[in-house]
């Protein structure tokens, strides 16, 4: 008999619980080259972009490192005129 009230209250408890909604994750600043592609011919120094974006900034003749981010967009600029010439996910 007692465990038939056990499950009884906790079969009332459980259809008398409301759902709590999950918070809203922000999401997180994709890269996408395509959509950025009217930067190109622009003066590096003249764009901006969100706060949380991953960018970074690399003249087409200087060393950079190689590890791959596929969130991080990669703006390649001409060093001597300061044009950017192309820009990538990586």
């Amino acid at each position: 008999m007692r465990r038939l009230i056990l499950i009884s209250a906790a079969v009332l408890l459980g259809a008398c619980a409301t759902a709590v909604p999950e918070p809203e994750t922000p999401v997180a600043w994709q890269c996408d080259a395509e959509a950025a592609q009217s930067l190109i011919g622009s003066h590096y120094a003249a764009v901006t972009f969100p706060a949380d974006a991953t960018t970074r900034f690399v003249c087409t003749e200087c060393p950079m490192t190689r590890d791959y981010r596929p969130d991080r967009l990669t703006v390649f600029y001409d060093r001597d005129t300061g044009l950017i010439e192309r820009l990538q996910c990586v």
